[in-house]
C-alpha cells in the first residue's frame, strides 16, 4: 500500500493524488484503505516514515562498529546519507516540486529529528574520549546537518558533477576544521 501511494505521489504529486486513485491502483475497496489509514495525510506520514526508517537504519548500521574510531564512523554515516540521497534522486526531485511542499517539509523535519540524535551521540562519545575537540557537540551536529540539507536542495547536485565535488570538498573542509578530529581527515565520496 505504502509503495503504491509513494509511486502515485511521485507520478501525480501529493496534492493531485486522491485516495480514490490509490485504492483504484491497489484494486481494493476504499473501506479497506481506511482500515489502515484515516486520511491521505496518514498515508503521507507512512510514506515519509518509510523513507526515514530506511535512512535511519542505514546510518545506524554504518556507525555500529564500536571497534572503529568515531571520526571514521561519522565519515561513513555522512557518506551513507549522501549516497542515500544520490540513490533516491527521483524521490528528491519529486520532493522539491512546489506541489509537494507539505511532504517535503514533513520529511525534512523527520530527518532532522531522527538522524541528528544518532550523529550527536557519536560525536558526544568521540568528544568525551578525545577523538573530537568540540565545545557544543549537539549544536555542532545540528549545524553540520544543515550543510547536508543544503546539499540536498541544490537542483544540480546530481547532474553537475563539478558542483557536487565542490560542495563535498567544502563540507570536508568544514568537518575537518569544526570537529578538530585527532589523527583523522574526513573524505566524502562524490
Amino acid at each position: 500500500m505504502i509503495d503504491t501511494a509513494e509511486r502515485l505521489f511521485m507520478e501525480n504529486g501529493y496534492e493531485h493524488t486522491a485516495i480514490s486513485d490509490i485504492v483504484k491502483e491497489l484494486n481494493v475497496a476504499q473501506g479497506t484503505l481506511y482500515y489502515y489509514f484515516r486520511s491521505k495525510e496518514d498515508i503521507l506520514e507512512a510514506v515519509v516514515e518509510k523513507s526515514i526508517a530506511d535512512l535511519e537504519g542505514n546510518v545506524i548500521q554504518l556507525i555500529s562498529d564500536e571497534e572503529v574510531d568515531e571520526a571514521a564512523r561519522l565519515n561513513a554515516a555522512i557518506n551513507g546519507i549522501l549516497g542515500f540521497v544520490s540513490q533516491r534522486n527521483d524521490f528528491i526531485d519529486f520532493l522539491h516540486q512546489d506541489i509537494n511542499a507539505v511532504m517535503h517539509a514533513k520529511l525534512e523535519k523527520a530527518t532532522v529529528e531522527r538522524i541528528v540524535p544518532i550523529l550527536s551521540g557519536l560525536v558526544i562519545k568521540g568528544n568525551a574520549n578525545g577523538s573530537f575537540n568540540i565545545e557544543n557537540p549537539i549544536e555542532t551536529v545540528e549545524f553540520l546537518s544543515t550543510a547536508l540539507v543544503y546539499i540536498f536542495h541544490q537542483p544540480d547536485i546530481n547532474t553537475d558533477q563539478q558542483r557536487r565535488e565542490k560542495l563535498c570538498r567544502s563540507l570536508e573542509t568544514i568537518l575537518n576544521k569544526v570537529l578538530a578530529a585527532r589523527n583523522y581527515k574526513f573524505l566524502l565520496k562524490i
